[in-house]
């Protein structure tokens, strides 16, 4: 495709997307419509490619925060009685609904949160629509137990849903968290009020106006606003009785302390620091693609399964570097809509500033040095947007804010190592826990590895990201509970009766 071509498709990719942005501008999903909040305060949303105002969302507060729970716990009162199978059915059909329009969802995504269209929105509208298939599947899967006990007694579990479910999401992937969080609890036969991440609530907005289509009123619910604001009210809500989340260690840490009153059950899943070990006999070409995929540069490094604590073997280091530094100049950043973007930009001007603060901290350290990148590309092009070069580099000392804090950005530290056992330790001294990889061609060493590494989320040989039947969770800093299975649907959204049935002889 020539360029002008090119650059006219761009422009009615925009168009189109800022027509749907205007459009839901200003809007919540309750009671089965879109429509006005209650409150008339509104906040801005950006495109992060250009830093341009693309849009208003209600900025929502407790009143709003009720309205909706009590819409939604109508709703929950019949939504509970439909049978699991035809639950599922509904899912099914959304899915298929939202396959449709998954292309616009893509692209609204993208002008949003400055993911690039061509290897993250579109894929990830996708992976929405498989887990809403999957978890549509799963309905039926809502199974007690029957346990032997004596002549004439009958005793028996059975799985119930636990009533309104809060779920609050990230930005960094927010159509993909849409799917896992609603996609669960009501395939368990819950109802669901969803605030969205303020700097990304059209798309997930527009999937809830979907799902009004083949869902009935006031089962699925979305709002937005900010945490204190709307996210608190919500967790705290007497009528909510369960919250899911996933975002950073800091928040997960205030919801836990804000049900701990009503003793309500929170699946949380928060960050990650995660390492990518290489060790001498690795396959030299597929570590350093393993190391450029864990860099999750399709987010620009906005992932919490990031790997951004590199430990490269001494004696494979030099070529594996060679490698990654000669190609992670060939991913081309632009504009996210462009369909020859590969990286798009950072959410928003504060990301952007911190991940810039961790750089200059760096800078400032004795022995540190900066590989690549370190800096806003020079293109005049993306200046008005968010946008930083894919950095890496060397001689952190492990104990540095660098290399144990979660910078959320394009910014790994790379280190050498010889010893297995102190590399292992070393990787496990994190205060999070979500993912680990290694990569080796010596089975013994990968089951050494999986079984010493303190982290939820191991692989080996690949750096793959979560998906549909894949359970998913950490430790420590990271979270608790899982996701994307048939075991994290049953046990953290349903809970168990137990019943006994004596109809014994007296």
């Amino acid at each position: 495709m020539d360029s002008a071509r090119q650059m006219d498709l761009v422009m009615q990719r925009t168009d189109a997307a800022m027509r749907e942005a205007r459009r839901l501008s200003g809007h919540i999903v309750f009671d089965g419509k879109l429509q006005p909040a209650l409150t008339a305060e509104t906040f801005e949303v950006e495109n992060p490619a250009t830093g341009a105002v693309i849009g208003k969302a209600p900025r929502c507060g407790a009143a709003d925060v009720d309205q909706v729970v009590r819409s939604a716990q109508r709703a929950f009162e019949s939504w509970r009685r439909v049978s699991a199978r035809e639950r599922g059915a509904l899912l099914l059909k959304a899915a298929d609904l939202l396959e449709k329009e998954a292309e616009a969802l893509a692209q609204l995504s993208s002008l949003e949160t400055g993911n690039a269209l061509a290897t993250q929105t579109r894929g990830e509208a996708a992976t929405m629509v498989d887990i809403f298939r999957f978890f549509g599947g799963l309905a039926g899967e809502m199974k007690g137990m029957t346990v032997p006990r004596a002549d004439g007694v009958f005793l028996y579990t059975k799985r119930e849903p636990m009533g309104v479910v809060g779920a609050i999401i990230p930005w960094n992937a927010p159509l993909m968290q849409t799917a896992t969080k609603t996609g669960a609890a009501l395939a368990a036969g819950n109802a669901v009020v969803l605030k969205t991440a303020e700097q990304a609530p059209l798309a997930v907005l527009r999937v809830f106006e979907l799902l009004q289509g083949v869902l009935p009123a006031g089962v699925a619910n979305v709002i937005s606003g900010f945490g204190t604001e709307a996210g608190q009210p919500l967790c705290e809500h007497p009528l909510v009785r369960k919250v899911t989340f996933t975002g950073s260690s800091a928040t997960g840490a205030r919801i836990l302390h804000a049900v701990a009153d009503k003793i309500v059950p929170v699946t949380a899943e928060l960050g990650g620091k995660n390492p990518n070990i290489v060790m001498a006999d690795a396959d030299i070409e597929r570590a350093a693609k393993g190391v450029i995929a864990g860099l999750r540069l399709q987010r620009q490094g906005q992932s919490c399964t990031a790997g951004t604590r590199i430990y490269l073997h001494a004696d494979v280091y030099e070529p594996v570097m060679e490698r990654v530094l000669a190609a992670i100049p060939t991913f081309r950043i632009g504009n996210p809509l462009d369909e020859a973007t590969q990286v798009g930009s950072i959410i928003s001007r504060e990301q952007l500033a911190r991940v810039e603060r961790y750089v200059a901290m760096a800078r400032e350290t004795d022995g540190a040095k900066i590989l690549i990148g370190g800096e806003r590309p020079s293109d005049l092009a993306l200046k008005d947007g968010y946008f930083y070069t894919t950095t890496l580099i060397e001689g952190v000392p492990p104990a540095s804010p660098v290399c144990r804090d979660e910078i959320f950005g394009p910014v790994a530290t790379v280190a050498r190592w010889t010893d297995f056992d102190q590399v292992i330790a070393e990787a496990n001294d994190s205060t999070f826990g979500l993912a680990a990889v290694l990569w080796t061609e010596n089975l013994r060493a990968a089951f050494d590895f999986i079984d010493r590494m303190d982290a939820g989320f191991v692989q080996v040989n690949q750096f793959a990201v979560a998906e549909a039947n894949i359970e998913y969770g950490g430790t420590k800093l990271s979270g608790t509970g899982r996701e994307l299975s048939v075991e994290s649907l049953v046990n953290h959204f349903t809970w168990s009766k137990t019943v006994i049935v004596n109809t014994a002889a007296q």
